[in-house]
């Protein structure tokens, strides 16, 4: 999802093909597979700018391409939200030869705008936009991998559903991760139960990406590494908080589990947690 395709993924059908750009095909391409962003996440992960992005979200709308809507139960201003139509998904769908990206009611932006874990998945997203945003300017730098919930859901055939699963690299360094966003709306304790599921992949798997907890504020994450201290996992966890937007997620703020009086950078924890875990750091078999 993360690696512009020099084809254009338009058949001429569109009449549209000579005002479509490589970055508009890329905009469609992750509207489809995740479900929502805001102009704001679309600027910061493909454009030099906002206006330039909302110029190009204008056009993709005048194009029946996309859609757009501010979330109605939500106070105060709030960004554009951007959904791909039913017509882009069966273009990608068309050229892709498959059904990977089928169209759903989910696509839906009255429904999308409805639902009531909207902002988990808008915070979600904004984490794998700013890793977006980053690699773009930092040479070296690449989210090579960003698989959505049901994306990852599909490919590991379990019950387990994480947030996303990601790849990220700088240089020669690279680092796997499933990613857990929480809002604060669960107890500590169903976080910690979702280790044991992600605890029988690792061992099947024989991988050692590690689990990374996105927690609203510093307090939820103090008490999170208490209960990790008393139970540690199986698994390499690492935690941070805040605001995604404001907190980078390529930076040195993820604080591990195995070493919770550092934060390391999102890279250098593929390496220290396959180094925790005494085993080869090895991509993931099925992601």
């Amino acid at each position: 999802m993360t690696s512009r395709t020099p084809t254009r993924p338009f058949s001429v059908a569109t009449r549209a093909g000579d005002r479509l750009t490589e970055r508009d095909a890329e905009v469609l391409r992750l509207l489809a597979e995740h479900l929502v962003l805001t102009v704001g996440q679309l600027a910061v992960a493909l454009f030099p700018d906002a206006r330039k992005c909302r110029g190009r979200v204008a056009v993709l709308r005048a194009l029946g391409l996309v859609e757009t809507f501010r979330p109605p139960l939500q106070r105060g201003s709030s960004q554009a939200h951007c959904v791909a139509t039913a017509r882009t998904l069966e273009l990608l769908t068309a050229d892709v030869g498959g059904s990977r990206l089928r169209r759903r009611s989910t696509h839906d932006a009255t429904a999308i705008a409805l639902r009531p874990d909207l902002g988990h998945l808008r915070g979600v997203n904004e984490v794998f936009c700013q890793l977006l945003g980053h690699a773009r300017q930092t040479p070296g730098a690449a989210l090579e991998t960003w698989r959505s919930e049901r994306a990852t859901a599909r490919a590991l055939g379990t019950r387990l559903r994480p947030d996303g699963f990601g790849r990220w690299r700088q240089d020669d360094a690279w680092c796997e991760f499933f990613l857990e966003y929480d809002t604060g709306t669960e107890p500590h304790a169903r976080l910690l139960a979702k280790l044991t599921g992600y605890a029988d992949l690792a061992e099947s798997a024989g991988v050692s990406c590690p689990v990374l907890f996105w927690l609203p504020n510093a307090h939820r994450e103090s008490h999170l590494h208490r209960l990790l201290a008393d139970h540690p996992p199986c698994v390499p966890v690492a935690t941070t908080h805040g605001d995604p937007s404001r907190t980078h997620p390529a930076g040195p703020i993820w604080r591990p589990a195995w070493s919770p009086t550092v934060r390391l950078p999102l890279v250098s924890l593929g390496a220290s947690a396959a180094r925790r875990l005494d085993v080869p750091q090895s991509s993931h078999i099925l992601l």
